[in-house]
């Protein structure tokens, strides 16, 4: 698995895609993918933040 983007790049992308540029102009200008600026623009839409979402089942064992 990949290192997480830095917090600082997720907000970068995310302003600059509210600013009215498009998604491709975005991956473009930052070297990533849409998918990723995708992604980040539906994760601030649905959280209101760009905390990454918890992974898995938490952990827990089932009885």
């Amino acid at each position: 698995m990949g290192k997480p983007h830095p917090m600082a790049l997720l907000e970068r992308v995310v302003a600059f895609v509210e600013e009215g540029h498009s998604h491709r102009s975005a991956a473009a200008r930052f070297q990533v993918s849409v998918k990723f600026v995708n992604d980040m623009v539906i994760l601030k839409r649905e959280t209101g933040g760009l905390e990454p979402r918890v992974q898995g089942n938490g952990g827990g064992m089932a009885s």
